[in-house]
């Protein structure tokens, strides 16, 4: 058992009550009970009751077979299958399962399930490509819940496939509700528009459906209005929904995005929405085609923006010069800001610097990757005062954190500070992750968490957190890792 991986003693969503059970119930987002009992050269304190542990130095594989024996008997043997999956989907690598044990002991990190495909319906165990927003202490998350990654090899539609998988948590991401079905607050005649895969994937799990009907969305997109009572806007292949209610409750708007009403192209989008108080709810993308033109990428920044709180969206869209792809944006010093993959070639993000009604500049910028970008989370840390991104490095199944000084935004110049995971296997052939873009910060607990999927290409995948401290400085201490540029 990996030392740093808190289990919860259910499933998600397993308890009466909605909510999943929690071996810590105070708001310390490191359990101490994890990090205690995780902790190099010796666990004697921490071990339970009946097993004698040496004060000396623990070895990697004794530390794991001793925390193996410790999880099974505090934790209820129902969730010894959840602990062995999230082990297996993980699949770090043995360097950093022993970083990330000094780290969790330290209380700077911590990784843990959210929502792993213990009883998927049919073939539908790849849950993936998270993103989150908060409404005050309240994490809102949102992921797929479809057949895999790569449609070579991957298992069947089926009807409870869904773009819109959303959890909620109260108490930093240590317990979540039951996960919710989006589509479960559609009407039938629109749950099912077109079919049972969305418009935008058919070319991928459907390809004999050439229907045209559907809601005109690729990916998908979260955010937390900034005005009045707060609301949470999500759009995905579904199309639109918000919640007044922190989650608890959800509005489908059946025809925002529609065939119908939507004259254009799909648009494939980032993970991010914001509220502006002049320009309202805005979201971000590229064109992407249609049912018969899937990967159809434009060399267009699209911006869609609603001002009655998602019911209705109007489209602005400007030359980019290249095909960017599902932008990262931040909105700094009245600015928007993006970090956004090139898939020219799939190997290098850029950034762009937009205002309304203006084209975006464009940056080069010296984040490359041999092969297989994957879309960022772009934010600004309150503690470093620096511009982060987390990234993943796919040709070598890593992620990274990398900051800027604001300043420097027009130079493109990204430093590397740590590396929050790496893992075994090959991107799309042994292994699948990461994006780990929309992530959340707690200013006031001082810490971010990531979320992002990891897996099988073909399923299973898994959704997990890492939460890390923001003090960026005493992280890349212990999690320097090892730079192969």
């Amino acid at each position: 058992m990996v030392p740093w991986l808190c289990v919860a003693d259910k499933q998600p969503g397993t308890m009466t009550d909605g909510r999943s059970a929690s071996m810590n119930e105070n708001l310390n987002p490191f359990p101490t009970w994890l990090t205690s009992i995780s902790t190099p050269p010796t666990v004697e304190a921490s071990a339970p009751a009946g097993v004698a542990v040496s004060r000396r130095r623990l070895t990697a594989a004794k530390l794991s077979a001793f925390l193996g024996l410790a999880l099974l008997l505090v934790t209820p043997l129902h969730a010894e299958e959840e602990t062995d999956l999230s082990r297996k989907l993980l699949d770090l690598t043995e360097e950093f399962s022993t970083q990330l044990a000094t780290a969790a002991r330290q209380e700077l990190i911590e990784i843990a399930p959210v929502n792993l495909p213990v009883n998927p319906p049919g073939d539908c165990n790849h849950y993936g490509w998270p993103i989150a927003t908060t409404v005050g202490d309240t994490i809102i998350v949102m992921h797929r819940r479809i057949p895999g990654h790569k449609a070579s090899g991957a298992g069947r539609p089926h009807e409870e496939m869904s773009y819109g998988i959303v959890l909620r948590s109260e108490d930093s991401g240590k317990t979540w509700s039951k996960p919710y079905d989006l589509r479960d607050c559609m009407k039938p005649d629109d749950r099912t528009r077109g079919g049972i895969v969305p418009l935008s994937h058919r070319a991928k799990f459907d390809k004999a459906n050439k229907s045209p009907k559907g809601y005109k969305v690729h990916l998908h997109a979260i955010g937390t209005t900034c005005n009045g009572p707060k609301q949470v806007v999500a759009i995905n292949n579904h199309g639109v929904f918000r919640s007044d209610d922190k989650g608890h409750t959800w509005k489908h708007f059946s025809k925002a995005l529609r065939d119908d009403t939507f004259p254009h192209q799909i648009i494939n989008l980032g993970p991010r929405i914001l509220d502006h108080p002049q320009h309202g709810l805005m979201a971000f993308g590229n064109w992407f085609g249609e049912v018969d033109s899937y990967h159809k990428y434009s060399e267009r920044l699209v911006a869609i923006r609603s001002r009655d709180g998602g019911a209705t969206w109007k489209v602005e869209d400007h030359p980019a010069g290249f095909r960017q792809y599902e932008p990262a944006v931040l909105l700094h010093d009245e600015k928007y800001l993006f970090v956004t993959r090139d898939q020219t070639e799939v190997r290098a993000h850029r950034q762009m610097t937009w205002s309304p009604g203006a084209k975006p500049q464009i940056t080069e910028t010296n984040l490359k990757d041999p092969r297989l970008v994957d879309t960022v989370d772009l934010s600004f840390n309150p503690v470093t005062k620096r511009l982060e991104i987390v990234r993943s490095e796919r040709c070598r199944m890593e992620l990274w954190l990398w900051s800027m000084a604001p300043a420097d935004w027009e130079k493109g110049k990204w430093r590397r500070e740590c590396r929050l995971l790496a893992r075994k296997g090959k991107f799309y052939s042994t292994a699948d992750g990461f994006h780990p873009a929309g992530a959340v910060i707690d200013e006031k607990r001082g810490m971010q968490h990531v979320f992002f999927y990891a897996g099988h290409p073909n399923g299973p995948a898994g959704v997990f957190r890492i939460t890390r401290t923001l003090d960026t400085r005493k992280l890349k201490e212990t999690l320097r890792g090892t730079s192969k540029e």
